[in-house]
């Protein structure tokens, strides 16, 4: 239960981050960030997507475009490959989220 409340936790806090430009939200979505890397590393079929979607957020909100682009697409992918189709659609819905605030409504849709 905790790894799923962590990831819920760290998508929350990133978009009300990004939302709200506020440092606590920062500091909570980095914790949530850095919390499932040990997650990622004890058992990666189960939640190395969660992390890479975790990490997407995070280069997202630091304006690295090019990092959060490459790590949704890695989020979304290994999602699939290990089954978690309701995680998947969730990375693809904050993909989405990313390219629409690029300005790239074709990617998104």
């Amino acid at each position: 239960l905790k790894p799923f409340l962590l990831f819920v936790e760290g998508l929350i806090s990133f978009e009300t981050a990004h939302t709200a430009d506020d440092v606590k939200w920062k500091m909570i979505a980095q914790h949530s960030l850095d919390e499932m890397k040990s997650y990622a590393n004890y058992a990666p079929a189960n939640y190395k997507h969660k992390l890479l979607l975790l990490q997407a957020e995070s280069a997202f909100l630091s304006g690295q475009k090019d990092d959060a682009a490459r790590l949704y697409d890695n989020a979304i992918n290994t999602a699939d490959e290990n089954g978690f189709v309701q995680d998947q659609a969730v990375a693809y819905e904050r993909a989405g989220m990313f390219h629409f605030e690029q300005g790239n409504a074709s990617v998104a849709s």
